[in-house]
């Protein structure tokens, strides 16, 4: 019983609560963060242990994974990331946002947006009406050509 309490009240400690602003001036630092709740304007962030795949077809993996550069996202990703975290927050999405080398990933819903140099790539969406894409389709579009992977069937 008390290892079931001292799993439960560490996972607690783990949960920080933080402001929209705070959100979003973490992101543009390049913090990985995900987002476990809200409470009014209240956001709970935890540091996330990396991007769960989920139920995807190997070739939609594939070519999520083609890049493989080194160093840090880029500040435009930077800035990608912080507005479409920014977004996903003031309509009360639960999302999770890694950065990678010249990359950032953002898990929301039941699939991704991945930010590469060369644009952006979603997968796991049936389509751009999906929620929560048109919420953020437009700065992804800004930054360069989106595109659609196929979803496993």
């Amino acid at each position: 019983m008390y290892l079931l309490m001292f799993i439960f009240n560490s996972n607690q400690l783990d949960v920080e609560k933080i402001s929209l602003p705070d959100l979003v001036a973490r992101v543009r630092k390049g913090e990985n963060v995900e987002v476990v709740g809200y409470e009014g304007d209240v956001v709970f962030v935890e540091r996330p242990k990396g991007v769960v795949k989920g139920d995807f077809a190997q070739e939609e993996l594939s070519e999520l994974k083609k890049r493989k550069p080194r160093g840090k996202p880029t500040e435009e990703q930077l800035e990608l990331a912080a507005e479409v975290a920014k977004r996903l927050a003031e309509a009360k999405k639960l999302f999770k946002i890694i950065f990678g080398p010249k990359e950032a990933t953002i898990r929301t819903g039941n699939g991704f947006i991945r930010v590469v140099e060369d644009g952006v790539k979603l997968a796991g969406f049936k389509s751009l009406e999906e929620d929560p894409v048109p919420l953020v389709i437009d700065v992804l579009r800004n930054y360069g050509q989106v595109r659609l992977l196929k979803p496993l069937k």
